[in-house]
């Protein structure tokens, strides 16, 4: 079975593939800046000797320093989506965005401890990726085109998700940028965490030992990052995740169940406080 189809590659370096695989094991090349996607299935990339595994609507990025391999070993096809945005592209968009660029450039660009991965539904570019994994049979077959202004979306996309992670990267105080560097992967990795598990009962002991920090360090760390405790992010999470439920007319009750929250009283406490109306309000209105 083909392991990477090409859609479409330019001279600049744009590139986008498809892969449709049962089991590989190689090393994986990022180009100026990549992101690879899983589709459906799952992936355990090694970045930078770290491994993380990728699963359904979950993708990776990287930059020339990420050194990369991937594992794929499956009963079924896994289908990922690898893009590659030149470097040239980037910076025409970040020149256009920032006065001065150069130190957001070299974050980008240089930096070995990046933040790599994410879950699509948290992002910009991870949107544009889903877009993409809805037309992926379509693209597959040759049944539907690509053109160039895919790859300038795309640029508009990481410039706007990464310099927000940059920001938030600058709050941090370590004197070594490497420090930084680990710190911010730790707290990030925590958050991955939370947004795959938070309708569980998780507390900030279990948080922290999975960004392998004392309970004091992560929580300051968490704050300072995000500007929001562990607690209130799970908060938010569970109540935005609430919200859906009530449009697909869940009953209260069930719904402060699935979210964790003690009760139905305090569920709708918790949620008149976030969004100034109740949930029965909220679900009439919709």
């Amino acid at each position: 079975m083909l392991v990477n189809k090409k859609i479409f590659t330019d001279t600049q370096g744009n590139e986008l593939r498809l892969s449709l695989v049962n089991q590989i094991e190689q090393e994986v090349k990022f180009s100026g800046f990549s992101a690879k996607y899983v589709v459906s299935g799952s992936e355990l990339y090694t970045l930078n000797h770290k491994k993380i595994n990728v699963n359904t609507g979950e993708y990776v990025i990287g930059n020339y320093n990420t050194a990369s391999k991937v594992l794929i070993d499956s009963t079924t096809s896994v289908k990922g989506i690898c893009i590659d945005v030149a470097k040239t592209l980037l910076t025409d968009v970040m020149a256009y965005k920032f006065e001065n660029p150069n130190a957001f450039s070299g974050f980008l660009f240089e930096q070995e401890w990046m933040v790599q991965k994410y879950n699509g539904q948290n992002t910009t570019l991870g949107y544009a990726l889903q877009k993409l994994s809805d037309n992926f049979e379509n693209l597959y077959h040759g049944n539907a085109a690509i053109s160039n202004e895919l790859f300038y979306a795309v640029a508009e996309c990481i410039v706007n998700d990464q310099s927000e992670i940059f920001q938030r990267f600058n709050r941090l105080k370590a004197v070594k940028q490497e420090t930084n560097g680990r710190l911010f992967n730790f707290v990030y990795d925590a958050k991955n965490y939370i947004d795959q598990a938070f309708l569980e009962k998780i507390n900030l002991e279990s948080i922290a030992r999975e960004a392998k920090l004392s309970e004091y360090h992560f929580l300051r760390l968490f704050k300072t990052v995000f500007n929001i405790t562990p607690y209130q992010y799970i908060l938010k999470k569970r109540l935005e995740y609430s919200k859906i439920l009530l449009q697909q007319s869940y009953p209260i009750q069930d719904i402060a169940l699935l979210t964790s929250f003690a009760d139905s009283a305090a569920y709708s406490k918790a949620f008149k406080s976030a969004f100034g109306c109740t949930p029965k309000q909220f679900a009439d209105k919709n």
